[in-house]
Order: structure tokens, then C-alpha cells, then sequence
């Protein structure tokens, strides 16, 4: 069986995971194939769509694959080839391509504004949180809040992300923000337990393990220097990941989930986790689980 990886050819943000889903995949008897979204074309027309890949002027490659694995779609630099790159992946799966995570889902999960509503909305715990293209009602928020945290809606690894509590500072970031055109995603700060946060990971209806980020600062990102630890998964953490990754209508994720004095909160579902923290803290390797719940898909 023929497996694909989608992730584009210009940049790669964890190669290390990609390295062991292409080992997962050859392991358990089937053939990688490196599907390259911003090398890909669809063709359509008289009730067929086709789509192949031809990177550069002239290595041709059809695409036959039963399941494909969706790490990312790439560097946007604007809102056409974003959606142009969704609708490659939509058409793959229009052809009978089982994509683990479906696209429209990984769309959604991979926003934290409406993933983090949808979560609130299905009464899941997650932290105060005010989004609005409106500086001023981002400054309110902060005036509200207190201590706040700053972020991109579709931001990664805790980068591009501020702590402030002066609404009168905070204002000079709304500023910038407003000048790019870029919406403002205020959250209230949360006091963790530990200086730290879960990351619980879900393949499937299982869940095959977890980790404490313990940080060196107040983000607890791996990638801004926080010590991944092994952690024991209680019922409740569970339940809650669980629960998430079953609202947004994900097959595999990693769910962020931070302990206060008030309980716990659901901080993000990672639709595309990296989890080389996760590998060294736990001795899971969750690349083959996942090729393994895609292969069930498959022949389902």
C-alpha cells in the first residue's frame, strides 16, 4: 500500500517527525510517498479529477494513494494559496484519499479562535479568551483580565507570543496589529501548577500517553526551552482530551491542557503536534500508532 506524507516542498518545521512516520510507514510493510502540496496539480473535467505532482520542470509523479498523513500546508502569504492549498487536500480526499486529519477539521483545530469556541461551546473548560479585529476591545479585555497573554490565531511553538498585564502597554501591540490587519486573540493568564503544562496525546479513542512541559520561563513550549517530563494520565485528563479531540473531529492530536488552583483548562488541540519532547519524555513513539490508525481507515 502507497502512503503519503502532505507537507510542502519549501520548508519543513520538524524533519524528526517526519523521519519516524516514514520509518512507521516502511516497518509495517507499505511505501512512503512525499506529496508535496505546492507541487501538486489537480485536474478536472467530464466527471473525472485527477491529481499528480510534478516538482520542478519535469519529475512527474501520479498520485495513487490509499491514506495520506497531513503535516502542514506550508508558509501562507495570502489568503488565495491558503485556500487553494486546503482545496488540494479536499481533493484528494473527493478522490477516495482516507487524510489523516481531514482537512477541513485540521483547518479548524489548527485555528485556536474557533477551535478553542467550539471547545467552550460543547461545555469543555478553557481560559477567558476576547477575539476582535477592534484594538479597543482588546484593550478592555487586558483592562478586564489583568494579566493577559497575546497571541496569533494561528501561531506555533509559542513563538510570537506576549505576556502583559498593562492595557496601556498592550496597546501598543493591538497597534501594530491593527496596522497589519491581523485580529487580536487576548486570553486571561493562567497561574499553572508547576510552572507547566500537560501535553496528552490521542490517536484514534485512545489515549497513549502524556507528558509535563515544565518551563523556564512562564511558556511552556519545548521549543522555548521547556523540559519535557513523563506524566501519569489521570481519569479527568483523560476525559477532557479525549472529549476535545472528539469535538473538533480530529483522528490524532495533541492536547494542551494547563492545572490552576481552579481546575484544569484546555489551552489548544494540536491537529499537526510535533512530539519529539513527548518521544524523549515518555519512550512512545507516536508515529505508529498513527500510520496504524490511518491503515485501519483504510481497509475499513
Amino acid at each position: 500500500m502507497d502512503i503519503g506524507i502532505i507537507r510542502p516542498y519549501e520548508v519543513e518545521y520538524n524533519p524528526e517527525d517526519v523521519v519516524d512516520l516514514e520509518d512507521a510507514i516502511r516497518s509495517l510493510g507499505h511505501r512512503v510517498r512525499r506529496i508535496y502540496i505546492d507541487m501538486v496539480g489537480v485536474r478536472f473535467g467530464r466527471g473525472r479529477v485527477d491529481y499528480y505532482q510534478l516538482i520542478g520542470r519535469s519529475i512527474y509523479e501520479e498520485l495513487n494513494v490509499a491514506g495520506a498523513i497531513l503535516r502542514h500546508i506550508g508558509v501562507i502569504r495570502d489568503f488565495e494559496q491558503f485556500v487553494h492549498r486546503l482545496w488540494v487536500v479536499r481533493a484528494l480526499e473527493l478522490n477516495g484519499v482516507y487524510v489523516m486529519n481531514p482537512v477541513m477539521n485540521w483547518m479548524m483545530a489548527s485555528d485556536k479562535f474557533i477551535s478553542l469556541m467550539l471547545l467552550a461551546k460543547h461545555g469543555l473548560p478553557v481560559p477567558d479568551t476576547v477575539v476582535s479585529e477592534n484594538m479597543f476591545a482588546a484593550y478592555n479585555a487586558v483592562k478586564e483580565f489583568g494579566k493577559s497573554v497575546v497571541k496569533q490565531i494561528r501561531g506555533a511553538m509559542g513563538f510570537g507570543v506576549f505576556q502583559v498585564d498593562d492595557a496601556d502597554v498592550a496597546m501598543h501591540i493591538f497597534s501594530y496589529l491593527t496596522n497589519l490587519n491581523k485580529p487580536m486573540y487576548v486570553q486571561r493568564f493562567l497561574d499553572k501548577v508547576g510552572n507547566g503544562d500537560y501535553r496528552v496525546v490521542v490517536v484514534g479513542n485512545e489515549v497513549i500517553g502524556a507528558e509535563f512541559r515544565r518551563g523556564i520561563s512562564w511558556k511552556s513550549n519545548v521549543a522555548q526551552g521547556a523540559k519535557p517530563e513523563p506524566a501519569k494520565v489521570t481519569g479527568e485528563l483523560s476525559e477532557l482530551a479525549l472529549k476535545a479531540i472528539e469535538v473538533l473531529g480530529l483522528d490524532y492530536g495533541g492536547v494542551d491542557i494547563a492545572e490552576t488552583r481552579d481546575g484544569y483548562f484546555i489551552l489548544e488541540v494540536n491537529p499537526t503536534m510535533s512530539w519529539q519532547g513527548f518521544k524523549r519524555a515518555t519512550g512512545i513513539n507516536p508515529a505508529k500508532y498513527i500510520v496504524s490508525h490511518l491503515i485501519s481507515k483504510v481497509r475499513a
